[in-house]
């Protein structure tokens, strides 16, 4: 699932309409001639955009699912959502061109083949590579060497998804492989909160496993996490969001988890004409973006004939147009985050099927967390 979610984003990403979109947002946004001073995650949130350039061989091998150096989208992805900015692509014919992007400030980050690790005016992130693999083989993620702040930030972002690290996402390899036991980490964490997560899960009449699941993906269960744009603790939840729901605060693990399931609650119950089958994801969605988002998306769907009330050939295929001018601005809210949210839910959808195929109960959670910390 999460290869085809990863292709059917990056469809999205390399069609005539997203690419022409891209550019012309970053013709209002930035200068035609690049400037060359550090970037630092301040630089780019205040410009509220990150710009990364790439070959196309390097494009070739995203869509080549046999080839084991390919590089994970992902990863930018997530390094744009960490600091709360839209995500430019520039495709250029070879990996020098897109290098020289890069040097002369035009682009802020550059996905070129490893051997650029040669070149000591660039920096790049730690590799994500399969054990035996050819260091000098495959891509990776450069940025300027005048640029420190931007690196320390990238390579954080590749230890929250690199399997092997303890901080990291272990259960989602490089290549897109989903283990199908849970990993130790994993187990180690969600037992660490089990008593309340079920405890707030049961009162709002979720599966706990699915709260679990969204922890991952929002802080990988830090406590102390604080997004950018605010958003704190174990659910990224933004202050002021418990006065909205009667809610003494957001902080500290039981007070986290309690306002971020009761808002959950919350989106499931505006979506009560919606399938059952269909409402977790249109949910989740709402959860990153806003409700509102998602029903401006159900709008575009309907005027472009898809089912409103279904994640895949429906909601799925109409967020990502919320990054496209010519959609967006028909819609109440404008634009919005479509693409990052389609790889979201779909990565927490995944993580939460194998959770209820390998959490069955909850003692086992306690059980096997146990057994990881012996």
């Amino acid at each position: 699932m999460k290869v085809i979610s990863r292709i059917a984003a990056l469809a999205i990403l390399l069609s005539p309409l997203f690419l022409g979109h891209s550019l012309n947002r970053e013709s209002h946004t930035s200068p035609g001639i690049g400037v060359r001073r550090p970037v630092t995650p301040d630089s780019l949130q205040r410009a509220a955009l990150l710009r990364f350039s790439i070959s196309r061989d390097a494009l070739q091998s995203l869509n080549d699912p046999a080839d084991s150096s390919e590089f994970d989208y992902e990863l930018v992805s997530r390094l744009a959502s960490d600091l709360g900015v839209s995500l430019a692509i520039r495709p250029f014919d070879t990996a020098d061109h897109a290098a020289a992007q890069l040097r002369s400030g035009l682009v802020d980050v550059a996905v070129l083949p490893a051997v650029y690790t040669i070149e000591e005016d660039l920096i790049p992130a730690d590799p994500c590579r399969e054990p035996g693999e050819d260091p000098t083989k495959g891509f990776s993620a450069f940025v300027r060497a005048d640029s420190p702040e931007l690196a320390t930030l990238l390579n954080a972002t590749v230890r929250r998804t690199e399997p092997g690290r303890d901080d990291a996402d272990p259960g989602f390899d490089c290549n897109g492989g989903t283990d199908e036991n849970v990993p130790a980490s994993h187990v180690r964490r969600i037992a660490r909160y089990a008593s309340l997560i079920t405890k707030h899960a049961d009162a709002a009449g979720l599966d706990w496993r699915l709260i679990a699941a969204l922890i991952f993906e929002e802080s990988s269960f830090r406590e102390n996490a604080v997004s950018p744009k605010g958003a704190q603790g174990l659910m990224q939840v933004m202050p002021g969001l418990h006065l909205e729901l009667g809610l003494p605060s957001v902080d500290g693990a039981d007070a986290n988890i309690q306002a971020g399931v009761a808002y959950l609650r919350r989106l499931s119950n505006l979506f009560q004409d919606t399938p059952s089958s269909e409402r977790c994801a249109l949910v989740l969605a709402s959860y990153l973006l806003g409700p509102g988002h998602v029903v401006d998306a159900q709008a575009l769907a309907r005027e472009l004939g898809l089912n409103p009330r279904a994640w895949q050939r429906g909601l799925d295929e109409t967020l990502p147009l919320l990054e496209d001018e010519r959609f967006f601005s028909r819609t109440r809210l404008g634009y919005a985050q479509g693409r990052h949210a389609v790889v979201y839910v779909n990565r927490i959808l995944e993580r939460y099927e194998l959770y209820r195929r390998r959490l069955d109960e909850r003692a086992s959670v306690e059980s096997m967390g146990a057994r990881g910390n012996a």
